[in-house]
């Protein structure tokens, strides 16, 4: 009752809010109206002085958690929630615990477009798309890890709409989030598709022996295999892009009225049986290549901008059409190179599960066998989950704690976006909202998460990394990383 008696003096002279009838908790607009070690947070609907543990910050994610592409999302909640495990159990953030409020969308952007309207309580849909919603008082902080760039289209706009940050998608798609459209509510950490297709072009080119792109011409030995919606689009815009600006502009080659591509060929997002086509139609592509070539083997680039179950189905076909004709297998030399939303690990244990191999008919004895993961590369946004960076041990042993379960890629991907936004909120310095936090980020440049190459933001710059790691799919399922790119650096070699 003292404290009460001591608030509501002070309240009359300042005409400040008021207990609610139990005389528990006061009613406030914002953290100045509380006394010292509470915060004006939500209770009941409405807008209460209550204690810092009592009111966690509530993160919102939408992302497959079943279906074909459910590892991604599992995975993305697994790191997320990993380094949310740890800081909870030190104290929170500002003795705030974190909470992660995850609904699937099984890759769906009409489900996606649902989960956000409901994870930030719209009570009415505003017409005008600079007009934010009616909101009631449960909506989520911020969202992290949304997963998917068909989803991300409808997502990302609606989180920009009302307000609230939306950091770390697990896309690495140019539109909306990297487009000039300049949203101050977008952050990404990972590097875009145009990276990472960037650093394609110039192994084919530069690093791999032997060497996929020689000449000009060699755009008539790649080939691109695309999920037919923005994602595929993306990945092969940005590859072509790559091609124009490393090797020499597709539109220019001989002086033809009707411009060269990369050829390419498309599956149905979720749709397995859709990848049968593309199966035919690149093996007439391959027997194109071997009848018009000089050379007893030509190498063929074919870069795959998929996800994992797809990507494995169309892998196995291929190989097994080479390795049916002896002269065939001797007449190509093939590189599958995936860009990293693939789900690298899941995609590993799809090629590395029985059968893991098949004959290789050029053994005249039969006894020689071949994995369907030869010839398999990923890039990736993160380096290897057990390499031996501080950050990357880190990540480990968070992971094991919260649930004794498997590195992966995804799962680094996750906690490395949940460590760097908590450390957004650890410096925002006053009262936490979107403007606060925005403002801190913005001003976040050059932070060393123990990984190896250093994240940060500016109010020009919402990327805060550009680098990619090439990695090599081994016959036993783990992974090898020959090398490293950076826009600057380009391509240099990694010691495993």
């Amino acid at each position: 009752m003292a404290k009460l008696a001591t608030w509501l003096g002070v309240c009359v002279v300042l005409g400040c809010s008021s207990p609610d009838i139990d005389e528990l908790h006061f009613a406030c607009e914002t953290d100045s109206d509380c006394t010292a070690g509470d915060i004006c947070g939500t209770l009941a609907g409405e807008r209460a002085c209550i204690s810092a543990a009592q009111s966690p910050i509530r993160i919102g994610l939408s992302a497959p958690f079943q279906g074909p592409s459910r590892d991604l999302g599992i995975d993305m909640r697994r790191g997320l929630l990993a380094s949310f495990d740890r800081v909870n159990r030190e104290g929170g953030v500002g003795g705030r615990p974190l909470q992660l409020e995850s609904l699937n969308d099984n890759y769906d952007p009409e489900l996606a477009r649902a989960n956000m309207l409901q994870l930030l309580d719209v009570k009415k849909q505003s017409e005008s798309p600079d007009e934010p919603d009616v909101r009631g008082p449960d909506g989520v902080f911020a969202f992290v890890g949304n997963v998917g760039t068909p989803t991300m289209l409808v997502t990302a706009p609606i989180a920009t709409k009302n307000e609230t940050v939306f950091f770390g998608p697990f896309t690495g798609s140019q539109k909306y989030l990297r487009d000039g459209t300049n949203s101050p509510y977008v952050y990404n950490v990972r590097a875009g598709y145009f990276d990472e297709t960037e650093a394609m072009v110039d192994y084919m080119a530069s690093f791999r022996s032997p060497r996929i792109i020689t000449t000009a011409e060699s755009y008539e030995n790649l080939l691109v295999f695309a999920q037919n919606d923005s994602y595929g689009d993306a990945g092969y815009d940005g590859f072509v892009g790559a091609y124009d600006r490393n090797i020499a502009p597709l539109q220019e080659l001989d002086g033809r009225a009707e411009a060269p591509s990369v050829r390419k060929v498309t599956y149905e997002r979720e749709d397995l049986a859709s990848v049968d086509e593309a199966v035919e139609r690149t093996r007439q592509f391959l027997s194109e290549i071997i009848a018009g070539s000089a050379t007893a083997t030509t190498s063929v680039g074919i870069v795959m901008i998929d996800t994992y179950l797809p990507g494995a189905k169309f892998i196995r076909a291929i190989k097994e059409w080479i390795n049916q004709d002896v002269a065939r297998s001797n007449a190509l030399d093939v590189l599958f190179m995936h860009v990293s939303f693939v789900g690298s690990d899941a995609l590993a244990k799809a090629l590395t599960d029985p059968p893991a191999t098949y004959p290789d008919v050029t053994d005249p004895s039969g006894g020689r066998e071949l994995s369907y993961a030869e010839g398999v590369m990923v890039t990736q946004v993160v380096p290897y989950y057990q390499s031996q960076a501080p950050g990357v041990r880190r990540y480990r042993t968070d992971l094991s704690s919260y649930d004794g379960g498997t590195f992966s890629f995804t799962s680094l991907e996750g906690y490395i976006n949940a460590e760097l936004f908590v450390e957004g909120l650890r410096r925002c310095q006053s009262e936490l909202n979107s403007e606060s936090l925005i403002g801190t980020l913005d001003s976040m440049g050059n932070v060393d998460l123990g990984i190896g190459s250093l994240l940060g933001f500016s109010p020009v710059r919402h990327q805060a990394s550009s680098t990619v790691w090439g990695s090599r799919i081994e016959a036993d399922g783990t992974f090898s990383i020959p090398f490293r790119w950076t826009p600057r650096e380009r391509i240099t070699p990694e010691q495993n």
